[in-house]
């Protein structure tokens, strides 16, 4: 365990925001966690994986709870399966990568999405048809008050679109130490008909997909939309795409012939908040320091030494724009922290 006093954040998120914590405690072991209550008594405090679905308003009056807890292990196998048990504090895509790498199925599509292990379950993270709830076994927790683990298997989790029981019941009440994923070794199954996927395919002249085909496709999608957030500051997709009902899809349809839209299997349907942004000619909008990106109007960028807040403000305008056009209430999708 690692603790540091008025630490500077800017590092440790995505969006690259100056703010300082009144102490940064790094847990590198389960065997620490015990020893965070006492610490964290009568403290505000915020646990923080990859930092990559945070925004940081204000400085953080408390204490930040870096995961740091890393490691990797196959832990069953069957002739077509393989279970495996990853650390929370390791990196998501380096993750991705491994599996790819192996010829394991399951999260190819979830390439290069920014974060942890730990964080891929709260945020119930999802790409291209796929959300990490399709493949998640169990997630181990610790509880913070009573100083227990727990094992959490899937349907415990309450998993939803980007939601889970870790955004509500559990919301800082637990440290997720590490999951578990089952993947398939063979008989294969790929979920290409999302995005450009079969477009890049077809560009790669892949003839025969594999794990690793769709993880090309994919990063290559994402690398040319999405700036990398080392080199500009933002958090991926800030806003949900929100679900509608069928009468309000139609409405917006009859409006707007070209509405991007997917149906849901409940007569719901899902539509592109990105494509809304856009419709209103907000691509490329910029407020103070923070702008909505050129190539991707779902994400927001931090372009000039923008403050948290400044990206804050920016959101309520378009969250205000968009209801006042389509009477659709957008939710963000990053975690603000004030």
């Amino acid at each position: 365990m690692k603790i540091f006093d008025n630490f500077n954040l800017k590092e440790l998120n995505t969006f690259h925001i100056s703010v300082n914590a009144k102490k940064l405690v790094v847990i590198e072991s389960e065997n620490e966690l015990p020893q965070i209550q006492s610490i964290i008594k009568n403290n505000k405090y915020l646990i923080l994986g990859g930092g990559s679905n945070v925004l940081f308003v204000n400085d953080f009056d408390g204490i930040i709870i870096k995961n740091e807890i890393t490691g990797k292990e196959i832990i069953k196998e069957t002739d077509e399966e393989i279970f495996l048990k990853i650390k929370s504090g390791e990196i998501w895509h380096d993750i991705v990568m491994w599996t790819v790498n192996n010829n394991w199925n399951g999260i190819e599509n979830l390439s290069l999405i920014p974060g942890t292990a730990g964080a891929a379950p709260v945020q119930n993270i999802g790409a291209y048809g796929v959300e990490i709830k399709d493949v998640l076994e169990e997630v181990k927790i610790f509880h913070l008050e009573t100083q227990s683990f727990q094992v959490l298997k899937n349907q415990e989790c309450r998993f939803s679109y980007r939601d889970s029981i870790f955004k509500h019941e559990l919301k800082d009440k637990t440290f997720i130490t590490e999951i578990v994923l089952k993947l398939k070794k063979k008989n294969h199954v790929y979920k290409t008909d999302y995005g450009n996927i079969k477009e890049e395919l077809s560009q790669l002249n892949v003839t025969t997909l594999s794990p690793e085909k769709i993880a090309q496709a994919v990063i290559r999608i994402r690398t040319s939309k999405l700036p990398d957030p080392a080199i500009i500051g933002n958090a991926g997709s800030f806003f949900k795409n929100p679900e509608v009902s069928s009468k309000k899809y139609l409405e917006i349809k009859n409006k707007y012939p070209d509405v991007v839209a997917f149906p849901l299997s409940n007569h719901t349907y899902k539509i592109a908040a990105g494509w809304m942004i856009e419709k209103l000619g907000l691509k490329g909008l910029e407020y103070k320091g923070a702008a909505v990106h050129s190539k991707q109007a779902l994400v927001l960028i931090n372009k000039n030494n923008a403050t948290g807040k400044d990206l804050f403000d920016l959101s309520e305008i378009i969250i205000n724009k968009i209801f006042d056009n389509f009477g659709i209430l957008l939710e963000r999708e990053v975690n603000i922290i004030t």
